[in-house]
């Protein structure tokens, strides 16, 4: 059984918003080898999406 998708609502979903690496790594907690490398794949800026794939989160105990 297949699923219909809206592209609308794909393309205005907020992965597809563009963000600075530097923010992202700041607001996220990332250490400066993880920023180094984002910057190094993607430049100044990607999508959140891009982001969000390539970078380790780190662990957050309760």
């Amino acid at each position: 059984m297949s699923t219909h998708f809206q592209t609308r609502g794909i393309a205005s979903s907020n992965v597809s918003q563009v963000h600075s690496v530097e923010d992202f790594a700041a607001r996220h907690g990332l250490d400066e080898k993880q920023k180094r490398d984002l910057v190094t794949l993607f430049g100044d800026f990607a999508t959140l999406h891009e982001l969000l794939a390539n970078c380790r989160m780190p662990r957050v105990d309760r």
